[in-house]
């Protein structure tokens, strides 16, 4: 390959990846406002107090994952991916069986749907517009209902601990990434230095302890404790999502690239997010790699994506015959650019967008009138755009007003009993929201160092960029759709790896 074409690549990456170290250092400055917001919820010396036990409770929770990492590092692999998925387990059905609160919303939609397919009746479909505008919804219904099926169970508890089974599987596969990039970076030392004086060195971390550290760091985020509390379809997704970036580093040929797109087909059925680890795919593999094989690799991606998409949508059919695709995407843009509701849900503008009967009759006319309204909402002005992208930006990264699902039973009660003592209600997701900040503070401060010491290496694994670049994706499409807390879940092992990178110095290109 032309030697200034490999410039030409290499300089666009060290913008990109220079870009989501500046970004990830904006996030942990929104945090940091967010913290001080939440914390004048306190009074005088208790302010105080709250803040030095949840910081330190923070730092208590990274650096204990760290102490297991290095202690689990001993054991065999296929050990330690099991002990791992356990603690992982673990720690969701404890807050299945505790704290976990009662359906509402969309996730007692997805578990109801997903029972009755199971008992093969589907005529909630044609009943419910829900399903004909938002079709996609049905796809976790789809992959769910077999699983209800066969253990012939549909109950909330159940359905939370199937809910918690996946979850519990990303922590090995987070794991699984680590080491493919961990153990490349470190054999790159180990040609030039020396295998023992690296495992001598102070300043060198074996891979295998980075790789398990990024796996609980993972399992303990709060949004990841948070998200174990509700029946979601993220999990089930975010499995294939990681399981696709991992085949494809282990075997970054065709056939790596079949499962790998086989894989994130499955996962946009779940749900439609996967079109960005897609791009970050693409993008990364154009960047980065020289090699003819990958390149195969990288279309047999693209090529099985689309087909496996449409296979499960065959399927489907019989059951759902509005596809599993997004019948109404405008109206993610209207919602995410409505001034009024700061890009969130809007009960006006479901009642605007869904109520009318002309709309129902003509869809048509509901996409032209949706398209006029998003037209209105960016003709606000550069300034009020830039405060409206600014809120959104708080409310997707920092947990702005943001109750939290764990917490749903509990903040909304004038008093809690908690070790014997009475608390406010809503204290408890003030406390929580304090967590998350103070988590979120140092890891988004740590990936950004690492976005920075690699830009300017010049270098970068394809294992990072790839979690690297859908998370940059998702966060400049996440200004401009309905922003939600939770939506960010499925690009936070782009935050966990490359906070767990900094342990392992040195770098390798993929070639």
């Amino acid at each position: 390959m032309d030697h200034s074409l490999l410039c030409k690549q290499n300089f666009l990456h060290r913008i990109v990846t220079g870009i989501f170290g500046v970004w990830c250092f904006v996030l942990a400055f929104k945090n940091l406002l967010q913290i001080t917001a939440v914390s004048k919820t306190y009074s005088g010396t208790m302010r105080f107090q709250a803040l030095l036990v949840i910081f330190l409770a923070s730092i208590l929770c990274i650096a204990v994952c760290w102490l297991l990492s290095v202690l689990f590092s001993r054991l065999r692999p296929w050990q330690l991916l099991l002990l791992l998925f356990g603690i992982s387990l673990a720690l969701k059905l404890l807050v299945i069986f505790t704290i976990a609160p009662a359906e509402y919303s969309d996730f007692q939609t997805f578990r109801a749907g997903a029972a009755l397919t199971a008992q093969g009746d589907v005529s909630f479909i044609e009943r419910l517009p829900y399903y004909k505008i938002w079709a996609y919804q049905f796809g976790i219904e789809f992959l769910i209902a077999p699983i209800f099926r066969l253990f012939g169970r549909w109950d909330p508890v159940f359905s939370l601990v199937v809910n918690g089974v996946f979850a519990a599987l990303c922590t090995p596969l987070i794991y699984l990434i680590g080491e493919e990039i961990f153990e490349t970076k470190e054999a790159s030392i180990s040609a030039s230095i020396g295998l023992k004086k690296r495992l001598s060195s102070l300043t060198s971390t074996p891979p295998r302890i980075a790789s398990t550290f990024a796996a609980l760091l993972f399992t303990v985020l709060p949004i990841t404790v948070d998200l174990s509390a509700v029946f979601t379809n993220q999990q089930l997704s975010l499995i294939f999502l990681l399981f696709a970036v991992w085949i494809f580093l282990k075997r970054p040929d065709w056939l790596g690239g079949l499962l790998a797109g086989t894989a994130l087909g499955i996962a946009n059925v779940a749900r439609a997010d996967a079109i960005v680890y897609l791009a970050a795919f693409v993008v990364g593999v154009i960047l980065l790699c020289r090699s003819k094989k990958i390149f195969l690799g990288l279309a047999c991606v693209i090529g099985m994506y689309f087909i496996a998409f449409r296979a499960m949508e065959w399927l489907a059919s019989p059951l759902q015959p509005y596809g599993l695709g997004n019948n109404f995407p405008l109206y993610k843009f209207a919602v995410g650019l409505d001034e009024s509701s700061q890009g969130r849900y809007s009960a006006q503008m479901q009642k605007l967008l869904f109520d009318n009967e002309a709309y129902i009759a003509d869809p048509v006319l509901r996409d032209s009138e949706t398209m006029a309204l998003i037209k209105e909402e960016l003709a606000i002005g550069p300034a009020r755009l830039f405060r409206l992208f600014s809120i959104k930006t708080t409310i997707q990264w920092a947990g702005w007003q943001h109750n939290y699902e764990i917490l749903h039973d509990l903040s909304g009660q004038e008093s809690v009993a908690i070790f014997g003592r009475l608390v406010a209600g809503s204290s408890l997701n003030c406390a929580y929201n304090l967590w998350d900040g103070f988590t979120r503070t140092i890891l988004f401060t740590a990936a950004g160092i690492s976005g920075l010491i690699t830009a300017a290496k010049k270098q970068i694994h394809l294992g990072l960029s790839i979690p690297m670049l859908a998370f940059m994706a998702f966060s400049t499409v996440a200004m401009a759709v309905e922003v939600q807390y939770r939506y960010s879940y499925f690009v936070f092992p782009a935050i966990i790896l490359m906070t767990a990178s900094l342990l392992i110095p040195g770098t390798k290109t993929d070639a």
